[in-house]
């Protein structure tokens, strides 16, 4: 238990170096997108254990489902970022509203990423832990998603209005 910790807590630095910036900026999503990923590592170390322990039950495989779908959408979206964003900074700060690639279908494949990352882990082992850092993971995405939708509509304006009304949140045709 007392390594958990530790590995909670020096993992814990490096995600608070990422959102140091905006941490109580709480009009922006940073300081939401913390939490979730502070929920996140939770589920991560209440779970990783299980990782590869009975590998082919349906569970297991449910698992290992979500997460590849957390890969591909995490790939697709810093692709689409990357090569239509024309971003300043970083990947993030886009100067332009990216609606191709996985984008031309849902408006947040980063966010979803996520989701189908900690609905993955949860899977590796239910437990009432692994199930509140995975309310809280999710919650927080979502919270961290509207308030980006803000910032976005402030930045595109109708553009960006346009582009909402033609596209879901997080999973194609449903959310």
């Amino acid at each position: 238990m007392m390594i958990k910790g530790l590995v909670f807590s020096v993992l814990s630095v490096g995600i608070i170096m990422k959102f140091r910036k905006e941490l109580f900026a709480f009009k922006r999503h940073g300081p939401y997108m913390f939490v979730a990923a502070e929920a996140l590592l939770l589920l991560f170390i209440f779970n990783g254990k299980f990782m590869f322990q009975n590998p082919f039950s349906p569970w297991q495989a449910l698992s290992w489902i979500l997460m590849l779908v957390s890969a591909g959408l995490a790939l697709f979206g810093f692709h689409a970022l990357k090569r239509y964003g024309k971003a300043v900074e970083d990947w993030e700060n886009t100067t332009r509203l990216v609606h191709e690639g996985v984008f031309t279908y849902i408006r947040h494949p980063l966010y979803a990423s996520l989701m189908f990352l900690a609905g993955g882990m949860l899977l590796k082992d239910l437990s009432v832990l692994a199930a509140a850092a995975f309310i809280i993971t999710i919650s927080f995405l979502v919270t961290a998603s509207r308030v980006e939708e803000k910032e976005n509509l402030a930045k595109f304006g109708v553009d960006y209005e346009r582009y909402v009304l033609r596209t879901k949140r997080y999973v194609p045709l449903i959310v």
